[in-house]
């Protein structure tokens, strides 16, 4: 009998370790993009179209191998059949390489670099002031800015407000200021020639369901200078952060102003159709703020927690239609159950039970707005309306 009850102890105990093993989820990975374009499998494998699939732009099959040809005339090495990575700033939607051309001008003759010869002598009238000197090209830039095209009617002195002598530009990045916020949480440039970058504020501006800028009064963040960044330029830049989950991409800014971070917040959680997030982060002895979202009208992507449980503070997400936290269903357990989630994290990372604090913002286009206060410890669910329509995040904290 002994025998008997010890046999069924140890297939019990296999049977529970198996179901254990089997419930427990795989890491993913994060999945690279690459671009919808149809390819044929040959194509594909072309040196550098893995490149030009990085990009995000809608392509044809047609503009795709221009653009790997326009990578691919890089490569000093085609002739012995190795393919180095070639570093490009348009994944090349423009060529980004210098005097490619079979005859080139040296001075006063032109050269066939292929047959090494030289093809003409240029005859230079030195009594004509006016006269070009060398050649024809002389004064172009060397190498183009690979953007130029984009912004051809922009002077050449716009990278520094048109002011070269007051202002400088040392890392060339493009400058910002009016912005637009698409019902699907994008932000982007309202128009590059409007003369907004001489601004010393940037502004985010509502759309309606066809991206037309409203009349909605927009959501204000000063800067000290025209050519600084902020949150709001942060929102518009793609810093190459998505997983599945978020195939839209994830996107964020960041600032350690509470006012700047609760208004972009308020007016994006308004007037857009999906759900965003509000982190606040004790770096050193002061507080950062992060606002993001991952375009999705269901949930708001946990990345930035769980890059730094130890340091968080609060957490706020938005609501479009439901004016509280969701709650426990037959399917789910709702908010309830994610911030039970991110409270076990930060115990298992760092033994703590001061846990940081879950808010809900209830958004709705029209109407007025709510912010909740909510958390599943123990047995218990808890949830308290605090009776205001705006956020102050100095108000909030563990």
């Amino acid at each position: 009998m002994k025998r008997i009850v010890l046999t069924g102890c140890v297939l019990l105990t296999g049977i529970t370790q198996a179901q254990v093993k089997k419930t427990q989820l795989k890491p993913t990975s994060e999945k690279k993009w690459i671009n919808p374009v149809k390819l044929t499998k040959e194509e594909r494998s072309r040196p550098y179209m893995d490149e030009v699939l990085k990009t995000r732009d809608t392509l044809t099959p047609e503009e795709a191998e221009r653009r790997r040809k326009n990578i691919a005339v890089g490569n000093p090495f085609k002739k012995y059949g190795y393919y180095p990575k070639i570093a490009t700033l348009s994944k090349g939607k423009y060529l980004e390489f210098h005097d490619m051309d079979t005859v080139v001008n040296i001075g006063s003759i032109k050269y066939n670099k292929k047959t090494k010869e030289i093809t003409e002598f240029r005859e230079i009238d030195l009594s004509d002031p006016d006269a070009q000197p060398y050649l024809d090209t002389a004064g172009r830039w060397f190498s183009p800015d690979p953007l130029s095209e984009e912004y051809s009617s922009w002077s050449p002195y716009n990278m520094v407000m048109n002011n070269p002598i007051s202002n400088i530009d040392p890392d060339g990045r493009q400058v910002f200021t009016d912005f637009k916020l698409l019902q699907d949480g994008t932000v982007t440039r309202v128009d590059p020639n409007d003369g907004s970058e001489k601004r010393n504020d940037d502004r985010l501006f509502a759309t309606d369901k066809k991206g037309n800028v409203t009349n909605t009064a927009p959501v204000i963040v000063d800067k000290a200078k025209p050519n600084d960044g902020s949150i709001i330029s942060s929102l518009a830049t793609d810093y190459g952060l998505a997983e599945p989950r978020y195939p839209k991409g994830i996107n964020f800014g960041r600032t350690t102003n509470p006012t700047d971070a609760a208004n972009v917040f308020m007016f994006a959680a308004k007037n857009s159709d999906v759900e965003w997030g509000l982190e606040a982060f004790q770096v050193g002895k002061g507080v950062s703020y992060t606002v993001f979202t991952g375009h999705d009208d269901d949930s708001t992507p946990p990345n930035f927690f769980n890059q730094s449980p130890s340091k968080s503070l609060f957490n706020i997400h938005s609501h479009k239609d439901v004016n509280g936290p969701s709650p426990i269903n037959g399917q789910t357990n709702g908010d309830y159950g994610i911030s039970r989630g991110g409270d076990n994290y930060y115990y298992r990372t760092t033994g703590k039970t001061d846990y940081p604090s879950h808010y809900l913002y209830y958004a709705p286009s029209k109407g007025k707005s709510n912010l909740w206060m909510y958390h599943w410890r123990n047995k218990d669910i808890y949830k308290k309306d605090l009776g205001t329509s705006t956020i102050n995040l100095k108000n909030l904290g563990k």
